[in-house]
Parts: C-alpha cells; sequence; structure tokens
C-alpha cells in the first residue's frame, strides 16, 4: 500500500513537471508560455518578425498564426500587422466570401487585441472603422460596434470614432434603420465627450483634431432631418445649464443653432447675450445681430451688426457680416445710397461676393423710380440691375439660378424699341443711368 502511495506521488509529480515544461501563454496567461510552447513562442516571433521587416508578408503569416494562437501576449505590435496582412489577403483576391472571412478575421484580431493590451476604446473604434473601410455594406454591424463601445468607454472613445458614430447615425436614419430621438441621442452624447476631451487636452495638435472632429459631428447632425430645433434646443439647454460661463461652450452652441437655424429661439439670445457679456467679440455681436434679425427687429439687429464688422480681423467674415446688413439695410428700407455703399464694401473685402452684387441689383430694380420723373429713364435702372445679377453669377457660381431668374424678371421691363427711338438710343449704345444710381450701361431692348 506504502509503494502504492508513492508511486501515486511520483507520477503526480511527473505529470505537474511536464506541463509545467510544455504550456501555451494562451493557457497560462504569460507572454509566451512555458517549456517547449515558449522556445516555439519565441522562435517563431522572431522569424514572423524577420519576415515583415522584409515586408515578406505572406511569409510571415504561418509563424503569425502561432503566435496569434498560442502566445497572444507576445506582442502588441503583432495585431497591428495582422491587420495589414490580412487586408493584403482581402486585396488579392475577388472571391465574396473569402473577403467576408478575412473581414471577419480582421474584426477578430482587434477583439483579442482588446482583451489582451485593453484600451478597448481606441481597439474598437478601430474595428468599427476598420469594418465600415472593407465592408460598407455592414455599416449596421459597424455602428453597432461604435454605439456600444460610446456606451461602455465614453470619454476614452478617440474623435475619430465618434465622427464615424455620427456618420453612421446619420445614414442609417436616412434608411430608416434607426430614429431621429437616437440620432440626437447620439449627437448630444458625442459632442459631450469631444468637450471633455477638449477641456482635458494639453497639446495644441490634440486640441486642433478634437476641434475639427466636433465640426465635423456638428455638420453631420445639422445636416440630417433629425436636426430639428425642437430636437437640438434641449440638448443645448442642458449643455448651458451644467456650464452657464463656458465660453467655449457658447461659442459651439450658437454655431450649432445658427446652423439648424433657431436663432429665433429665446434661448439663443440668452447664449449670445451671455458670450456678448463675458467675451465680447465680433462673433457675439453677430450671434446677437442674428436673433434680432431673424425676429425682423431691424434697429436692434443694425448696432450688433456694425460691431460685429468693426471688431471683426478676417476679411472674409467681415465681408460677410457687411453683406448681411447690406440685406437688412434693404428690407428695413433704408437710404439706397447708403444700402449699396455697404453691399460695396462687403464686395471690396470679397470680390466674389455674389450675394451682395445680387442685393445691388435688387436695389437698382426697386427703387427705379426714384431716379428721375421720366418713364423712361426709370426703366433704363432695369438695365444697370441686370448687370449686377450678370456680375453675381460670373463671380460666384453658388447665386447663378437665383441670378438667372432675376435677369428673366427684370429684363422684361426694358425699354421698348419705340421708347429708345423716341429718346434716340440704339441697342448696345453706351448709355449713363442717372440720378443716384449713375452707372454707364449699355442699351438693351425689351425681347
Amino acid at each position: 500500500m506504502m509503494l502504492k502511495r508513492v508511486l501515486t506521488a511520483v507520477i503526480g509529480s511527473l505529470l505537474v513537471a511536464t506541463m509545467a515544461i510544455a504550456q501555451k501563454g494562451i493557457e497560462d496567461g504569460s507572454r509566451f508560455g512555458k517549456g517547449a510552447d515558449s522556445v516555439r513562442a519565441v522562435t517563431n516571433l522572431s522569424l514572423y518578425q524577420q519576415f515583415v521587416k522584409q515586408k515578406a508578408f505572406k511569409d510571415a503569416l504561418p509563424s503569425w498564426r502561432i503566435l496569434f494562437n498560442e502566445a497572444p501576449r507576445a506582442s502588441q505590435n503583432m495585431y497591428i500587422h495582422g491587420v495589414v496582412m490580412y487586408k493584403i489577403l482581402i486585396d488579392e483576391t475577388k472571391d465574396p466570401a473569402l473577403r467576408k472571412a478575412y473581414v471577419d478575421t480582421i474584426m477578430m484580431i482587434y477583439d483579442r487585441r482588446a482583451q489582451y493590451f485593453g484600451k478597448r476604446g481606441e481597439v474598437m473604434a478601430r474595428k468599427a472603422v476598420e469594418l465600415y473601410g472593407l465592408a460598407p455594406e455592414r455599416e449596421a454591424e459597424a455602428y453597432q460596434i461604435i454605439a456600444e463601445n460610446v456606451k461602455k468607454e465614453g470619454v476614452s472613445v478617440p474623435e475619430f470614432g465618434l465622427t464615424l458614430f455620427m456618420q453612421l447615425s446619420v445614414e442609417l436614419l436616412n434608411k430608416k434603420q434607426i430614429t431621429p430621438d437616437e440620432v440626437v441621442a447620439n449627437f448630444s452624447k458625442s459632442v459631450e465627450i469631444l468637450e471633455t476631451q477638449l477641456k482635458n487636452a494639453i497639446e495644441a495638435k490634440d486640441k486642433e483634431t478634437i476641434k475639427t472632429a466636433l465640426d465635423n459631428v456638428q455638420a453631420a447632425f445639422s445636416s440630417s432631418s433629425a436636426a430639428t430645433c425642437d430636437a437640438l434646443i434641449p440638448v443645448v439647454d442642458r449643455k448651458y445649464k451644467a456650464a452657464p460661463n463656458d465660453i467655449e461652450n457658447l461659442k459651439s452652441s450658437l454655431g450649432l443653432m445658427q446652423t439648424v437655424k433657431c436663432e429665433d429661439s429665446p434661448l439663443y439670445a440668452t447664449l449670445a447675450e451671455n458670450l456678448h457679456k463675458m467675451q465680447p467679440s465680433a462673433s457675439s455681436a453677430y450671434s446677437l445681430g442674428k436673433y434680432f434679425l431673424v425676429r425682423k427687429d431691424f434697429d436692434k439687429a443694425i448696432p450688433y451688426y456694425q460691431q460685429a464688422i468693426d471688431m471683426e480681423e478676417s476679411n472674409d467674415e467681415k465681408a460677410k457680416y457687411l453683406s448681411e446688413l447690406a440685406l437688412i439695410y434693404f428690407a428695413a428700407g433704408r437710404p439706397p445710397v447708403e444700402t449699396r455703399k455697404i453691399a460695396l464694401r462687403a464686395i471690396e473685402y470679397n470680390p466674389n461676393d455674389g450675394r451682395s452684387y445680387i442685393t445691388i441689383g435688387r436695389l437698382y430694380a426697386s427703387f427705379n423710380k426714384s431716379i428721375s420723373d421720366k418713364p423712361f429713364e426709370q426703366n433704363t435702372a432695369y438695365w444697370a440691375a441686370v448687370d449686377k445679377f450678370i456680375q453675381a453669377k460670373r463671380v460666384d457660381p453658388s447665386v447663378a439660378a437665383e441670378a438667372d431668374q432675376l435677369i428673366a424678371t427684370f429684363s422684361a421691363y426694358f425699354p421698348s424699341q419705340e421708347d429708345a427711338f423716341f429718346n434716340d438710343l440704339r441697342e448696345g449704345q453706351e448709355y449713363t443711368v442717372p440720378g443716384w444710381i449713375n452707372e454707364v450701361t449699355r442699351v438693351r431692348i425689351r425681347k
């Protein structure tokens, strides 16, 4: 009996020793495993790395697969190289089933990388980006990956993942696979995370990257059918109440409300006034001007626009403010000479401002009776007006459709052949439009 117990103990110890000699890293949690399996892992790591250095990726695959299956902690770079190698295989085959299998393998590589090396927020974001890039038809699956990642990892999801999150949200909304409420919730969460990341960022380049992502997220949302004031205002209101003196938050919220056309909201005025008190700027003055403009309170809008113009340093922005101010003057019935002066200032800052040329043309057509008591001379204002519409579409193709419509409308008011004859004028002759317009044009006859 004693001998039997001794033999049993010896056999047991031999079994333990054998396991210690040969045990894979995937089994014992170590980097390479133990014993013979450790030697096998280290050997294959060296082989695969040498092949990768030579860019002999196909030759690297057998050793890589051994590491992936037996020693998943051997190297984090192993997962990066694995994605590269399988993308090469995808590029080299046209077999749909094989391509899908390779894509699925890449998805598994990302899962295994997150399992053994952490940083799930970043790794799962890359997984979603990779899936959408390799198989756009699987966008719903990519959306689920990034949505789950945002829910679980929050602020650790990198900015590129949140950009994709909103892009996919809008695409799936357009396909009626998710609801507008879900898109609004996704937008709110994405903005919350990005603004937190922006506050925590130290490096200037990181801040710039996050700001770009925030712009992209806002642009994606504002272009969607979910972007309504009813949906947006509760999100902005919550952000404002949480940090009423956060200047960056006020600026981004106002920009988004302008994009979605919510400038008539009392909340918009509250944010704009608060920002203007804390940090008077061209932007804050402009925001207040827009609020009163939407409400057609021109007398209050005009001073804020003038403040914005005076404070603005960018020529493009100054031109934009002047162009809009000219329209306000026009709508408010201010003297046409003053209105034209403002529009011409806008053109000085931006010679390609087609909108200001259109404003001047409409001004000539609307105030034609103010240039003369003679009906014929009044109608010559339409020549000068059409000149401006032609110039507008020449410098700014974005206004071409509107310009063409205005040209067709006001050409019908050109003087007739009989009127031209009695005034001793002929087609194409140079002519100076009288009165405050006082512009040289060419005689054109109504067709």
